[in-house]
């Protein structure tokens, strides 16, 4: 008989389709003709009551009103050496039902597909959740232009899920209409492409079992169908969520939809539409694909089963370390820069990826990083190259360790396995799982775990690439290192689990679950759900149990229900089938009907609605209010939390001058006191909300204009500070000085808000303020205040700073005057060049010559610290001697004359002192 809704073959007396699980009513045949005998079958022992065994027995095929029942064949290889029954007579085949494709096959691809691509996309919306405030403090930290801050909701989700299944983002700038250049970027697949690739899994399953499609043929053409549909929709989500920024005829576009990020979405899709289909084709007993999955895993043997183990231990080991990775890189970055800490805000994209990286770098493999033009740099167990000072090298050891455990436990596993499945023990196989290996880190790495990206002019040749990326040769290690897992599981793990019985309960999971083997079944095959477990999972007296080896003619010991609690090395996997015993269908429990479902949603949706309603009214008008905003920034304020302040609304000055915006410049007495809101005022789109605050005794009201910068949360509106409660102080100084110490903070001219005849004016928060001169051994000054009270026009918000000289400074520069008479003294001119004095000639200066110099006294300093300027005192008495040319040839003479004075100006850092003498008082 074949089902109505599928074509499949219910064996005789089913009262349910094997393959859709539709009821269906068998009618009550007529006589059979006569058939051939059949041979006589040898008797049995009635069937044991049930209870744990090694594996389930395959019952006899029903005998079908067309023919005789063919002998069940046995579920694995025969074991060599194992004897062999006479064949049965060829008997006809009742031919199969011919594959129909119906429309709700046709339209089992889109189901898939579609809830492949909602699961991306809540995942992309919770990581949006997590990241937002992280995201956007980045943004008004790296003080970027205003096109590359407008980011809405819908361009960073388009922005999301395009680099969350591993695609990739484009962005084009342009000038005069024309594009000038473009960047591209792309990083390893995150959870939301795993979302992605494991809806469209779980939408086959579904599909599959309601359409019954089978895997071959319509199912993988289903799935490429998925991977297509996919890829397009969301190639158009992206195209539609892109960002673009026009000023003029210059613009700006940053957009997922990319080649990279169909090719992405449609493998994600296809190989999760692929994993579904087969799933519900080979584990009918199951109701969804997460436990489809599990008991797949669980009934598979061979290297598919090491491969599946392989990769779930070190996947769970990878994902506790990447998140410790997380723990420690936050807390040492939170110390080295404020704001940098919650990396736990970037969880869904890069915990994946940190994973992965891990298991290279734990099992001697490496991280590259290459960028054009320079040399490639990695990171591995035997150090870094991009970090010459990387202390952490142990920690890489430690997770060798922890990989290499990892490697161990697989192998022991499949050591077990091994006890109960020993067709697969035999060397011949030990090459598969090595080659899966090999094949898996030679594709993914480029695909799925680099950050790539690269960028340049359109009218340029050169460009700039990076990537990040695990090295290519570790598919040799990988292999390697999954060849040894096959030789330990082989040679010592035996020896291991005999001499260590009591880790026998951690291992026996690793042995092969009997059950139902494919849908794809022989009409005369009689297919049953799984009713036991093995043995081992019920007790066994010992582990070396599994690997004793039954002596020839000596009596076995009896075992609980008649079956031996373990297998031994030459039993086959699956028993042969006892006659006789009566064939259970397979059946479940109705499912509930529609109405009950649906008046169930409908009543939990109305009392989450009225109560997220109310929970929605009370968060909006107190913690994501306007008022609620302003508070915390005049909090941040008041606390001395100016980098938080920052945070919420940056002050628009350069870099520079927010020096003394920073928490360095607190004022460690002074601070605003009694900060509060007194009122929140609409005013059109924005509001006004007015704070007022204490300081210098005195009661400060200001208003701050708030405004709207986007979604917070998802639905509630994110209020931003528009104009940051920021004043102007202004500091006369002296020219002698080219810094000023403000509250302990050193400042220059850069750091000033500007600079007019002497004075200088700074952005601060409100505060009191101490100004002087700082340490410096030439010059000494008294701190003034200044009151920062956010009225610019007030005379306390001024200062006048006043210097005076100290012994040092007047000390050396006397000693730079000393220095340069000392060097006049030395010249042999007439009129020594630079020099603060010289003789007067009444004749040809050819005729006068060898001139020496001799100053009686030198000349005291005065010193001008407004002005930063010197001048000695002048008419000390200068002697000299030369010779003169006479009839009589050169003769010597003398003379005297009196020293001009000399000036010049110096400047002082700190405790640096440069002197500049002018040379115009010669």
């Amino acid at each position: 008989m074949y089902c109505p809704q599928c074509g499949s073959i219910v064996p005789a007396g089913s009262q349910f389709c094997p393959s859709c699980g539709t009821p269906v009513n068998q009618q009550t045949q007529t006589a059979v003709p006569p058939q051939p005998a059949a041979p006589a079958a040898p008797s049995y022992p009635a069937a044991p009551p049930p209870g744990p065994q090694p594996a389930p027995a395959p019952q006899a095929a029903p005998v079908t009103p067309a023919m005789p029942a063919a002998p069940a064949t046995p579920a694995v290889p025969p074991v060599p050496g194992a004897p062999m029954g006479a064949a049965p007579a060829p008997q006809p085949v009742t031919p199969k039902a011919p594959v129909q494709i119906t429309p709700q096959q046709l339209a089992a691809f889109g189901t898939s597909a579609g809830i492949g691509i909602g699961a991306a996309i809540v995942m992309a919306l919770l990581g949006m959740l997590i990241s937002w405030s992280m995201l956007q403090n980045l943004i008004d930290s790296a003080d970027l232009s205003e096109p590359l801050t407008n980011l809405n909701f819908f361009h960073r989700l388009g922005v999301y899920l395009a680099l969350g299944a591993s695609g990739s983002i484009t962005a084009k700038m342009g000038m005069g209409g024309s594009v000038v250049g473009s960047a591209s970027a792309s990083v390893p697949l995150s959870w939301i492409g795993y979302a992605l690739a494991i809806g469209c899994a779980f939408g086959a399953f579904l599909m599959a079992r309601r359409a019954a499609i089978r895997f071959r043929w319509v199912g993988v053409v289903s799935a490429f169908a998925v991977g297509i549909v996919s890829g397009l929709v969301m190639l158009l989500l992206t195209a539609i969520m892109r960002y673009s920024y026009t000023e003029d005829t210059n613009f700006i576009t940053v957009s997922g939809a990319t080649f990279r990020t169909f090719a992405m979405v449609f493998v994600l899709a296809t190989v999760g539409a692929l994993i579904g289909y087969f799933l519900a084709d080979t584990t009918a007993d199951e109701s969804n694909v997460f436990t489809a999955a599990w008991t797949w895993s669980h009934r598979v043997r061979g290297f598919r089963r090491t491969v599946v183990e392989t990769a779930a231990c070190y996947v769970v080991v990878s994902t506790v370390v990447a998140l410790i990775v997380m723990i420690v890189a936050s807390s040492k970055m939170s110390g080295l820069t404020s704001g940098a800490g919650p990396l736990w805000a970037f969880l869904p994209l890069v915990l994946p990826a940190l994973g992965a990286w891990s298991v290279v770098i734990g099992s001697f493999g490496a991280i590259e990083f290459g960028s054009t033009g320079a040399s490639p740099i990695s990171i591995s167990l035997f150090g870094s190259d991009a970090m010459a000072t990387f202390d952490y090298t142990w920690a890489l050891w430690l997770m060798f360790v922890l990989y290499l455990l990892c490697g161990f436990y697989v192998a022991l596993r499949a050591a077990a396995r091994n006890a109960y499945d020993p067709y697969y023990a035999d060397w011949r196989f030990c090459w598969q799982a090595p080659a899966c290996w090999l094949a898996f880190w030679l594709i993914t790495p480029y695909l799925f775990m680099a950050v790539q990206g690269g960028g340049g002019g359109i009218s340029s040749s050169s460009g700039m690439t990076y990537q990040i990326v695990p090295a290519l040769w570790f598919c040799l290690i990988a292999a390697l290192w999954s060849f040894i897992i096959e030789v330990v599981a082989r040679l010592l793990g035996p020896t291991v689990i005999q001499s260590l019985t009591g880790i026998w309960p951690v291992l026996v999971g690793g042995t092969v679950r009997p059950g139902l083997r494919s849908t794809r079944h022989d009409p005369h095959e009689v297919v049953f759900a799984e009713s036991v477990t093995m043995a081992a999972q019920a007790g066994v007296a010992s582990a070396t149990e599994a690997f004793a080896t039954p002596v020839p003619g000596a009596p076995q010991a009896p075992v609980r229900g008649g079956i031996s609690a373990m297998p031994r090395s030459g039993d086959s996997l699956i028993a042969p089938a006892v006659p006789g015993a009566a064939t259970v269908a397979a059946t479940r429990k109705p499912m509930s009907p529609k109405t009950k479902m649906w008046l169930i949603i409908g009543g939990v949706a109305v009392g989450l609605v009225i109560i997220l309603s109310i929970v929605f009214s009370a968060l909006n008008s107190s913690t994501f209010s306007a008022s609620a905003t302003a508070k915390q920034y005049i909090a941040a304020i008041e606390s001395g939390d100016f980098n938080g302040a920052n945070g919420i609304a940056k002050p628009q000055v350069k870099n520079d001058q927010m020096k003394l915006l920073s928490n360095d410049a607190v004022p460690k007495e002074g601070r605003i006191s009694n900060a509060q809101v007194i009122r929140e005022k609409a005013n059109g789109n924005s509001k006004i909300v007015t704070v007022s605050y204490t300081l210098d005794g005195k009661e400060v009201t200001h208003d701050l204009k708030m405004i709207k910068r986007g979604s917070k949360a998802l639905f509630f509106t994110d209020w931003g500070v528009a104009e940051p409660m920021t004043t102007t102080i202004f500091v006369s100084k002296p020219e002698a000085i080219s810094a000023l110490a403000v509250n302990g903070v050193e400042v220059t001219e850069k750091n000033a808000k500007g600079t007019d005849n002497g004075i200088w004016s700074f952005t601060v928060y409100p505060g009191t303020y101490s100004v002087s001169a700082g340490k410096s051994k030439y010059l000494t000054s008294e701190a003034s205040q200044i009151v920062a009270s956010g009225d610019e026009s007030s005379s306390d918000s001024r200062t006048v700073l006043s210097v005076e000289a100290t012994d040092a400074l007047t000390e050396a520069i006397q000693q730079k005057v000393n220095e340069k008479i000392d060097e006049c003294e030395k010249s042999t001119d007439l009129e020594p060049k630079g020099c603060p004095f010289s003789a007067y000639s009444y004749g040809d200066d050819k005729n006068m010559r060898n001139f020496t110099w001799s100053v009686t006294d030198y000349p005291q300093v005065e010193v001008d610290t407004d002005y930063g300027t010197f001048q000695t005192d002048y008419g000390i008495k200068v002697k000299y001697t030369y010779e003169y040319r006479s009839s009589d040839g050169w003769e010597p003479n003398d003379g005297s004359t009196t020293l001009s004075a000399m000036s010049g100006i110096f400047s002082v850092d700190g405790d640096k002192l440069t002197i500049e003498l002018d040379d115009s008082d010669d």
